[in-house]
């Protein structure tokens, strides 16, 4: 689900199959946006859905989705129509190192996995997606991508979530992992939107892979993430100490999390 930024009246909806619905009387009524498609370009054991939508703040109604499996699309009129931003992404698969194949009939399946995306206000125009093959950036507003190349300063790049900070939109999160499913799950930090990185989540001993962030929006220092397996781990310190709180026995597969 999304807030408009600039209207807390207005509230969009991903669904699966692949749909966006839009309510402008906080959640009231709803009406289906007929624009919300993609090209059929994957067949998966399940149907493609959205699963994070986002707004730029400097353009409250440039709205982008990321797609699982079928990349991204973007909407410049809040909603009414929608467009294909994958094209870029499909050409970064004829990269061999950036072609995989699980459960389709093409390797560019990988490059199409979408998990999340976000716009910072420090750079708007510019969206930053995280995906299976890592995590991917586009300054023209979704019409071209390029690799941010995790790889270099993490051994883990299956990217799982990305956030901008609420207090400092230079400073991006983001989840990394060795696949979908994993015994290993790390957080790191970006501190210049995404030219280099650190590891985060110092003391952390995920045990799954490390599935969604949640950032504090008044207190930077408040980071809280949680793994697959339902590990929830939180810091009060921006990172120093963290502590882990489990959800109930029998609660897995985490997708997202909030704090406020």
């Amino acid at each position: 689900m999304l807030v408009h930024p600039g209207n807390p009246r207005v509230l969009y909806a991903g669904t699966s199959p692949v749909g966006v619905y839009r309510s402008d009387d906080g959640g009231d009524t709803w009406r289906k946006l007929p624009g919300a498609v993609q090209p059929d370009r994957i067949r998966m054991s399940f149907a493609c859905r959205v699963m994070r939508l986002s707004a730029d703040p400097a353009r409250p109604d440039d709205l982008y989705a990321a797609l699982e499996v079928g990349g991204a699309m973007r909407s410049t009129d809040g909603g009414e129509t929608w467009e294909d931003c994958s094209a870029g992404l499909v050409a970064l698969a004829d990269l061999p190192h950036l072609k995989s194949q699980i459960q389709s009939d093409s390797d560019a399946e990988g490059m199409l996995d979408g998990h999340a995306l976000c716009v910072s206000a420090a750079r708007p125009g510019t969206v930053f997606l995280a995906l299976r093959m890592g995590l991917f950036r586009s300054a023209d507003r979704g019409a071209t991508w390029q690799d941010m190349e995790v790889g270099r300063f993490s051994p883990l790049t299956y990217a799982r979530d990305v956030r901008v900070s609420p207090q400092d939109p230079r400073v991006l999160y983001a989840c990394l992992s060795p696949a979908a499913r994993s015994e290993d799950g790390s957080v790191y930090r970006s501190a210049d939107l995404g030219e280099t990185w650190t590891r985060f989540d110092r003391g952390v001993k995920a045990d799954s892979t490390m599935m969604a962030l949640a950032l504090h929006p008044r207190d930077p220092d408040q980071v809280y993430c949680a793994s697959r397996s339902g590990q929830v781990f939180g810091t009060r310190d921006g990172g120093r100490t963290w502590h882990e709180q489990r959800l109930p026995d029998g609660v897995k597969d985490v997708y997202t999390l909030a704090c406020s």
